[in-house]
């Protein structure tokens, strides 16, 4: 600690509005003669401790916004394509930006994969063997219908946007695509559901204080009516009293 200079728990008489006079430390919490200056306090070695437990806190405050400000959001995502370069191309690309990527090669082994995994999103072809993407999101849908779903294909003539929403997917994008616009829409349709999810957890949360609000007014109710019961047959029993001493 150095030997002098302001101390930050000294507050000055014209700071407290006091005009003249002693100054006031907010660490003893009394009045201070030291006039501010380190090198003239009553109790240097707690000031010492004070000061370096404060810039402790400060630095771990510090630290924690840079870690929140630089945390990514890393999702766990499934691809399905019948084609194998598609699946291993969207591997790469997923697993560079920090996802967590599964393949599967048609809709059946994809529902498969789905009820042994959770996934934060589902990206899927449209023309495959077995199960097709359309019929893949509608089961989807009926299992999970909050896990958003992008459905992909190099047949837009025959296959537009409306079928894919209609049939519960989030987003559509057609083959060949940019890299770019593929990551601004898997950006977009995450958060989105991440958004959902937070007021979903919010009104649930609501729900049950609401919920445990009425189970109280429920039990204040009875006891309140159960005294009043009480009551009531105790005034009884007194005038039964009253009445056979008359």
């Amino acid at each position: 600690m150095p030997t002098g200079g302001k101390c930050p728990f000294y507050r000055s008489p014209q700071s407290l509005a006091m005009g003249r006079g002693l100054g006031y430390c907010d660490l003893y919490g009394d009045q201070a003669i030291c006039d501010g200056d380190i090198q003239f306090c009553k109790d240097r070695e707690a000031l010492r401790k004070q000061l370096l437990e404060q810039k402790s806190k400060e630095g771990s405050n510090n630290k924690g916004e840079e870690g929140q400000k630089k945390k990514p959001s890393h999702y766990k995502v499934l691809v399905v394509d019948d084609e194998e370069p598609m699946r291993k191309m969207m591997l790469t690309l997923l697993s560079r930006l920090g996802h967590q990527c599964i393949t599967a090669s048609n809709g059946i082994e994809a529902l498969n994969i789905i009820n042994q995994n959770k996934f934060d999103a589902v990206i899927t072809d449209i023309i495959m063997p077995e199960m097709d993407g359309i019929t893949l999101t509608k089961e989807i849908m009926i299992l999970y219908p909050n896990l958003p779903i992008m459905v992909m294909t190099g047949h837009g003539k025959q296959y537009s946007a409306e079928s894919a929403i209609a049939a519960g997917a989030r987003d559509f994008i057609e083959k060949p695509f940019s890299i770019d616009e593929f990551i601004l829409r898997l950006n977009k349709m995450t958060r989105d559901r991440e958004i959902l999810c937070q007021i979903e957890a919010k009104q649930n949360e609501m729900e049950a204080k609401q919920n445990e609000m009425e189970a109280k007014q429920n039990e204040m109710a009875f006891h309140l009516s159960r005294k009043s019961s009480e009551e009531i047959n105790d005034l009884k029993r007194e005038i039964e009293s009253l009445k056979s001493r008359l």
